[in-house]
């Protein structure tokens, strides 16, 4: 299949790429092309793939929807790419392994009201190749909005 990048959007093809290059001011030169990448897993707002790079799926054909990631992988990408975080500690590729959660735990939560609230949880997930992992979840929110991260440990 391949994949073009441009600064702010995703592309099968070239015209498409040179067309969304247009609107977000990238430079013709600096589309990125990776022929091997291959579409695992779409949702309406972003898009996974083989390469392991997780992008945005504006520009991506709405016929293209393949489903090759489990929900509880969908569910926990979605909780960080949703939030004001830019990526999760743990990484994407590990999010995307997930296959199910198993329990999950309150560890901490503070604030109450419009206050800034702080919650972590414990999961314990499986993974595709069977291996139980313990993950973090940590919720926030201020009058910005609400931030999510993954991490696999607790911070000091």
């Amino acid at each position: 299949m391949g994949r073009y990048l441009t600064r702010r959007y995703v592309a099968i093809d070239w015209d498409e790429a040179v067309r969304l290059a247009g609107l977000d001011q990238t430079p013709i030169a600096e589309i990125r092309y990776a022929a091997e990448a291959e579409l695992i897993h779409r949702t309406e707002w972003w898009a996974w793939w083989s390469d392991e790079l997780l992008t945005t799926a504006i520009g991506l054909p709405e016929s293209l929807q393949p489903q090759g990631l489990s929900p509880d992988a969908v569910d926990l990408i979605t909780d960080v790419w949703e939030s004001n975080s830019l990526f999760p500690q743990c990484g994407w590729s590990l999010l995307a392994q997930v296959q199910h959660i198993l329990s999950i735990e309150l560890v901490l939560g503070s604030g109450q009201g419009t206050e800034r609230l702080l919650t972590w949880e414990q999961l314990t997930v499986e993974l595709g190749d069977g291996q139980q992992r313990v993950l973090y979840r940590v919720w926030g929110r201020s009058d910005e909005g609400y931030s999510c991260q993954i991490c696999t440990e607790l911070p000091r």
